[in-house]
């Protein structure tokens, strides 16, 4: 929109192409050119398109800036989500050491899920500040159904752990967590909180990217 400028002699023109057309003998080619010049936009419908244009721009500028923090009653995990809810960054209490790796795990999920509910109040108020550009949108039924079957896909990613990993993460298709656990016995007392937050954060950003290589994959097959 920002590329596109209304000429200031813009109505001069509209009016002198309707009399052009006028001249043109009746016809499919007269009423072509009418029809055309019916559907010009007005000066008016330009500026308010133009006007809900940056509106969005703004919107989504600031959604996709935006970052979503959650923590656990005893702050023993910090966490941060980006606005598509993956895991930006992940830093674990120096007083885990004093916690079972059960109550350290619970502890993760009680910190993703209170990130994920200020990520999805985020989105609802940015649903009611744009609800104008919402009414004029039109409908994606397609988009719908995918949102829709994401939401309600049984399947879950996880990190694949080895022998060699300290933890374990689980995620939906659209890359919530839903199941976290330590594989090694102690875990929180020998290894420092410094190197279980990189092997925590390891775990969740690689099954996550393993729920996204796959839908990636099932959106190109189902484009085809």
């Amino acid at each position: 929109m920002d590329r596109i400028a209304i000429p200031d002699d813009y109505e001069d023109r509209l009016r002198a192409a309707y009399t052009a057309a006028g001249w043109l003998p009746e016809g499919p080619v007269r009423d072509n050119a009418l029809r055309a010049l019916e559907g010009a936009p007005t000066r008016e419908r330009f500026a308010d398109a133009a006007r809900a244009a940056a509106k969005a721009g703004a919107l989504a500028a600031q959604l996709m800036s935006a970052g979503f923090d959650g923590t656990d009653p005893g702050r023993v995990v910090w966490l941060r989500l980006d606005y598509t809810g993956r895991l930006g960054s992940l830093a674990l209490s120096p007083t885990v050491d004093r916690m079972s790796g059960r109550a350290v795990a619970k502890a993760v999920q009680t910190a993703w899920d209170a990130a994920e509910a200020a990520r999805a109040e985020h989105v609802m108020r940015a649903e009611r500040t744009a609800a104008d550009l919402l009414a004029r949108s039109q409908p994606d039924a397609r988009s719908a159904d995918l949102r829709e079957w994401i939401d309600r896909s049984p399947e879950r990613f996880t990190s694949e752990a080895t022998d060699d990993d300290l933890c374990e993460a689980e995620v939906t298709f659209a890359g919530r967590l839903t199941a976290f656990r330590f594989l090694v016995p102690n875990a929180t007392v020998d290894a420092d909180h410094e190197e279980l937050s990189a092997a925590v954060s390891a775990a969740i950003a690689l099954a996550q990217r393993r729920a996204s290589d796959r839908l990636t994959a099932l959106f190109h097959a189902t484009a085809r």
